[in-house]
């Protein structure tokens, strides 16, 4: 086997199948779990439980909970005060599909 070739891979396979919407919900539904995982990432590095992550937000556990399901829908205000209680802040970047570039960039930090 070369260098440059992959392994086989039947999802591959399946993927490549799939109609432009179902190639879209499935890029959305793999965003959606990246962001529920970097969430549940970023609360164990701050030592913190659901519910003491909760309390300090100012949210109750449920709502954590649900922030670190992939299948939540979730608000964006919820989002920015729960990472503003942890220390952190959301920044959004429109980025240009055909060149790469970003378009605009902006910080969204819980007031």
């Amino acid at each position: 086997m070369s260098e440059t070739s992959r392994p086989y891979n039947e999802i591959d396979d399946y993927i490549a199948a799939l109609t432009d919407e179902e190639r879209q919900e499935y890029v959305a539904a793999e965003t959606a779990l990246d962001l529920a995982s970097m969430l549940y990432h970023l609360r164990q590095k701050q030592g913190l439980t659901q519910r003491g992550a909760a309390e300090r937000a100012g949210l109750k556990q449920q709502a954590v909970s649900r922030l670190e399901q992939a299948a939540s829908n979730m608000q964006l205000g919820t989002l920015q005060r729960y990472l503003g209680a942890l220390g952190y802040r959301i920044e959004v970047s429109v980025i240009d599909d055909r060149t790469g570039k970003v378009a605009g960039k902006t910080s969204l930090s819980h007031t």
